[in-house]
């Protein structure tokens, strides 16, 4: 089990490779983030133009557990 949780603006320094990417990368994969958090994740990728497709890829690809939860 992970005992690491994240808020969505650190999954957003990861993603958009900001400060502190680095220390996120390695807390990953199976830390946990809330429905909260990761609809607002979910949202800046809409935002940032990303499909459906890549959107999941880019979910998956961060390993975040996310048990009973229908994220997209």
């Amino acid at each position: 089990m992970a005992d690491t949780v994240l808020d969505a603006s650190a999954v957003l320094a990861l993603l958009n490779a900001e400060p502190g990417a680095k220390r996120v990368a390695e807390a990953l994969p199976g830390a946990f983030i809330s429905t909260v958090n990761m609809t607002e994740v979910l949202t800046r990728l809409v935002d940032w133009g990303l499909s459906h497709d890549e959107i999941r890829e880019t979910v998956d690809a961060l390993g975040l557990e996310r048990s009973n939860l229908a994220l997209i």
